[in-house]
């Protein structure tokens, strides 16, 4: 990995402003001195994500992640410590070596895949204004799409070959495995490897800082055996379930709007984003998940759905909206003309016609009203999917009220559609409940707990750390009776060892700063949140020096519980064989002569008598 000078990282954060940062990710109002918002590291419904300005670090009083400008961007964006490093200096125009691309090896894994990525977006993008793209080019040209649009969305053509981005790979003494695990190629089975979109439209998909992270393919033949897309596989820098196409573009307009257009395909976003209708973002083709919905809300509180005016583009439309919903977001839908996308809709009518259709759209509950009793339809289903949006709404009176009046609309008695939303609310808090068991704890610092001394020394070590982050006045007091290395965590041994380089340095700094020290997210959410509950930890333990004596008792025991136990062994090893395990015994009582007279008050200041 390529070295940044320290002073540069420095330089980075002090220009990255955290509230500049941040609100390209959430939406944040200020109270008071600080700014506050959802957070987007967890479903909320209420602002507890909070933003300091002056001290230049976010944390959320709700799941207790916190940190500064740069573990944001490595949460949020999902990189490492280098990379958000990056990404910053590149927003500030502070330049950063470009790291070395003859040399892999040094490269972490996920600059490696976006580096792939960034290659193969510039080659498909050259060749579509080759004349190997011209098949390209004229299938754009059909539908209307100049080269202005073409430079704009970065619109590029995989050649009709098996190996020409392979080449391209090459000569850029780039390894091929990397571009393999970027989704790029595959292996053959005899060995090698091969293009794995060919003779294709690419679009590029980026994530919220702009790097290009996966593509789709749209195909140029008519042979209805040929898949129409082709798309990026699951890689580690592109997880489908939790980026919107368009989204990068979109952010600026989706903010001024108030509100975000979905729609289903690229083109569907491209043609009305350059027609003036920017604040529309897709799906790629794929069901609506709920980290999508999470991550629009951070923008807007109203979404627009615009789907294809099909059975599909309705069942998709459905589909996705009872997500927003639950995720409290206002849904509206509209429809255009039978037959008809956003793409050719705009082609054949112009973008002031879909602004109207835009402004005719309808909240969610009347769309599907007005699908009961439609020909075609199955009535029994139509209510089971308006039911099925009663009980998503998450505000109470409003859920009240709702169901009050689509039970009167619908010649339901009220208390047995009561009865459904209830049983399906109970339904949804069992999946809820069972996804969050299953789910990975975030936030955790990480212990090998296959090592009974480790599981059993790591809440006494976590005490201790949080005593020195509280009260950084008990930093030399503790190291008085230990060394670093009793610390068997390395987590908890990385923030000792600075509180004990600090002290040593006469450096004092402020708690709630502590933070900008520690470049792992989980190391920073823990100091984050252990300074944010200084107050409760000094109303629980005011005498430092009582609630670390009882800790360093408790890790002398449990030392010396270690060695008895390795004693016991030895004992039984010797006894196996035949010897002599006498010393072995004696050296065994004395230890645990030793630790019975191991108590809190050993480690307690000696108070001073005073003189007769």
């Amino acid at each position: 990995m390529t070295f940044i000078p320290e002073n540069t990282i420095e330089e980075i954060r002090m220009v990255s402003d955290i509230v500049d940062i941040v609100s390209d990710y959430v939406t944040l109002k200020k109270k008071g001195t600080n700014y506050f918002g959802l957070c987007p590291f967890h479903s909320e419904k209420t602002g507890s994500f909070s933003v300091n300005a002056e001290k230049q670090i976010f944390h959320c009083f709700g799941c207790g992640t916190g940190g500064n400008v740069f573990t944001f961007i490595m949460r949020e964006e999902g990189v490492l410590f280098p990379e958000a490093v990056r990404i910053l200096a590149k927003r500030a125009g502070i330049e950063i070596p470009e790291p070395d691309e003859n040399d892999n090896t040094s490269l972490q894994e996920r600059e490696a895949l976006y580096y792939a990525c960034e290659l193969a977006a510039e080659f498909f993008h050259q060749q579509i204004f080759t004349e190997t793209g011209q098949s390209a080019r004229d299938y754009l040209a059909q539908r209307q799409f100049t080269d202005n649009a073409i430079k704009a969305f970065q619109i590029g053509y995989a050649p009709n070959e098996w190996d020409a981005l392979l080449k391209y790979a090459e000569a850029k003494h780039m390894q091929t495995e990397v571009f393999e695990i970027a989704g790029l190629l595959n292996k053959r089975d005899s060995g090698g490897y091969y293009d794995r979109f060919r003779h294709r439209v690419m679009f590029p998909i980026m994530n919220l800082a702009g790097k290009v992270i996966a593509f789709g393919g749209r195909k140029l033949e008519a042979d209805k055996t040929v898949p129409k897309y082709v798309n990026s596989p699951e890689t580690p820098i592109y997880h489908k379930s939790n980026v919107l196409y368009g989204l990068f573009q979109a952010r600026e307009a989706i903010r001024e709007n108030g509100e975000v257009i979905f729609v289903e395909g690229y083109t569907d976003v491209i043609r009305p984003a350059l027609a003036g209708v920017k604040n529309i973002v897709a799906t790629s083709g794929t069901a609506l998940t709920e980290l999508q919905a999470r991550l629009v809300n951070r923008y807007t509180g109203k979404v627009i759905m615009l789907y294809d005016n099909d059975l599909a583009g309705a069942k998709a439309t459905m589909r996705g909206a009872d997500i927003l919903i639950e995720q409290g977001l206002e849904v509206l839908v509209a429809e255009l003309d039978q037959g008809e996308d956003p793409d050719s809709f705009v082609q054949k009518n112009g973008v002031e016609a879909l602004r109207q259709k835009l402004a005719q759209a309808q909240p969610l509950l009347e769309f599907k009203t007005r699908s009961l009793g439609k020909s075609g339809s199955d009535k029994q289903e139509d209510i089971q999917s308006l039911v099925g949006t009663l009980s998503r709404i998450q505000n109470g009176v409003k859920r009240q009220e709702k169901v009050h009046e689509y039970a009167e609309r619908m010649k339901i008695d009220e208390e047995i559609l009561w009865e459904e939303v209830r049983r399906l609310r109970r339904l949804q808090r069992t999946r809820r409940r069972f996804d969050n068991a299953n789910r990975p704890a975030e936030a955790q610092l990480r212990a090998p707990v296959s090592n009974s001394f480790a599981a059993r020394s790591r809440p006494v070590e976590e005490e201790l750390v949080r005593i020195m982050l509280i009260y950084t006045r008990s930093v030399p007091y503790i190291f008085s009776f230990m060394e670093l290395t009793d610390f068997y965590n390395d987590d908890y041994r990385s923030i000792a060892e600075l509180m004990l380089q600090l002290h040593e340095n006469n450096i004092r700094v402020d708690t709630e700063e502590l933070v900008h020290y520690f470049h792992e997210p989980e190391i920073a959410t823990f100091v984050s949140r252990i300074v944010h509950q200084e107050k409760n930890a000094a109303g629980i333990a005011p005498d430092y020096y009582r609630w670390a004596a009882d800790c360093l008792a408790k890790l002398q025991r449990l030392m010396l519980d270690t060695k008895l136990l390795e004693i016991q062994e030895q004992i039984r090893d010797r006894e196996k064989t035949g010897g002599d395990a006498k010393e072995l015994r004696q050296r065994y009582y004395t230890l645990q002569s030793q630790k019975v007279r191991i108590k809190a008050a050993n480690f307690l200041p000696q108070k001073q008598e005073p003189r007769a």
